[in-house]
């Protein structure tokens, strides 16, 4: 029962990768479908969690909406294979994770530290606009996703740090 719940656990990363490949999977669908309630339904749901990481692996030059599904849905079965055999490759499980919760987090810490107003000025804090006391962008599936992601990490940290005891 223990291994089945750590392999779980250490599928956290590959459902933070899999959740961006279906959200890039419902903006093509919205594209061909864009009267469709379930294809405004399933893009609207996944926006708030993986709209900032999306949408920078879009941006890399040469990377077109094609590439970046095939790089997210090869990341999600490689973690896969991390997850089943944890004993192999702890190094690149470690970055596998850790790419993924960057991923995860990179949304919530935009949302808290966008600004608007004249936050140039040297104007005193209130009148300045300073919005960086925003709440999080709250989605269930964000939370939800990024204690998985985080269960993730701290399982690749105690197999590193349980290798390094050992030797």
């Amino acid at each position: 029962m223990r291994a089945l719940v750590l392999t779980f656990l250490r599928l956290g990363a590959c459902g933070a990768y899999a959740l961006a490949a279906m959200f890039l999977a419902s903006m093509v669908l919205l594209a061909h479908h864009p009267a469709s309630e379930s294809a405004w339904l399933l893009y609207m749901t996944i926006l708030p969690v993986m709209r900032e990481p999306v949408f920078m692996l879009l941006d890399v030059a040469g990377i077109g909406l094609w590439g970046a599904s095939a790089i997210l849905a090869l990341a999600a079965l490689f973690g896969v294979l991390l997850a089943i055999r944890p004993e192999r490759y702890p190094r690149m499980r470690f970055v596998h994770a850790h790419i993924a919760l960057i991923a995860t987090a990179l949304t919530a810490v935009r949302a808290v530290h966008m600004q608007a107003g004249l936050s140039g000025l040297s104007l005193p804090e209130v009148l300045r606009g300073d919005w960086s006391f925003l709440p999080f962008a709250y989605s269930p599936l964000g939370t939800a996703l990024f204690v998985l992601v985080l269960a993730s990490c701290i399982c690749s940290h105690c197999e590193i740090i349980r290798r390094i005891r050992a030797k």
